[in-house]
């Protein structure tokens, strides 16, 4: 059943954003990169004692979105693209991040992020591409904030749900597929989807995938996807399409759709996991 696209709240992000839950904080520096910073939480952990990959999701959309924003003012941003890739699981500590600016064009931003460990250790790698759209309003732009810190941390007393409670994943017991409401706690400033969100939602539908074709707990190693539309209705229905099984690993596409929008793509792309050697 359609249903109305969300209205975000006037305040963002609130204390239920996955922001918040995800307890991420990031710091404008004067170099033009974007540092910031997320604990590794038991919730977070895959089978193996390691952080999911998915679960780092935000704290890249995060500092990738901020560094965006900055290197096209006073135009508007979008992302266009979101590749993810892991190298060293970490299993506890803190996850840093350093996004920075790889090319800032007429029509394009990318940048990449890496993030590291306490010890500096690499743990994964990304690179974001954001469309530059001209701003086309009378209004005046403003000028941009001072570089400053910014901590999302949720208070500790609250009960933390788990990742899968917390998005409200319904699973398909036939496919490897979920389907979720849009809710407060997914929703970026705009009423979409938050791009850390998707990300944590794609990864996950392609761990699922590989977990019940290998027959055991899996870790997504690899993601890479493209936003196609921005995902305001909902429900959504997230689906992964096994295109290469192996004895230790899957290759899946990966898709969400915006089921109140008569299945409108939303997001596309692609994810490998890994069986994971306890």
């Amino acid at each position: 059943m359609a249903s109305e696209p969300v209205k975000p709240r006037g305040r963002y992000p609130h204390t239920n954003s996955i922001l918040c839950y995800s307890r991420v904080t990031h710091d404008i520096r004067d170099d033009g990169t974007v540092a910031g910073s997320m604990p590794v939480l038991p919730d977070n952990l895959d089978a193996g004692g390691c952080m999911r990959m998915g679960a780092m999701a935000p704290l890249v959309d995060l500092l990738a979105g901020v560094l965006g924003a900055r290197s096209a003012h006073p135009d508007w941003t979008a992302t266009l693209d979101f590749t993810l890739h892991l190298a060293n699981p970490v299993r506890s500590g803190r996850v840093h991040g350093l996004a920075r600016p790889l090319r800032i064009g007429t029509n394009t931003v990318l940048s990449e992020n890496r993030l590291v460990d306490d010890d500096g250790n690499i743990v994964a790698l990304a690179h974001v591409t954001f469309s530059r759209l001209p701003r086309r309003t009378a209004e005046p732009a403003g000028s941009l904030p001072p570089p400053s810190m910014v901590d999302y941390t949720k208070a500790d007393e609250e009960s933390r749900l788990p990742p899968d409670e917390y998005y409200g994943l319904r699973f398909d017991p036939d496919q490897p597929a979920f389907e979720l409401d849009h809710h407060e706690r997914i929703y970026n400033s705009f009423g979409s989807i938050q791009g850390g969100a998707m990300a944590a939602m794609l990864e996950r539908v392609a761990n699922l995938a590989a977990e019940r074709l290998l027959g055991g707990p899996a870790r997504t190693v690899d993601m890479h996807f493209s936003y196609l539309s921005p995902a305001t209705t909902g429900p959504f229905r997230v689906i992964a399409g096994p295109v290469r099984v192996e004895d230790r690993s899957v290759l899946s596409t990966v898709e969400l759709v915006d089921l109140g929008r008569e299945g409108r793509q939303c997001a596309v792309g692609t994810a490998s996991a890994v069986l994971i050697d306890r």
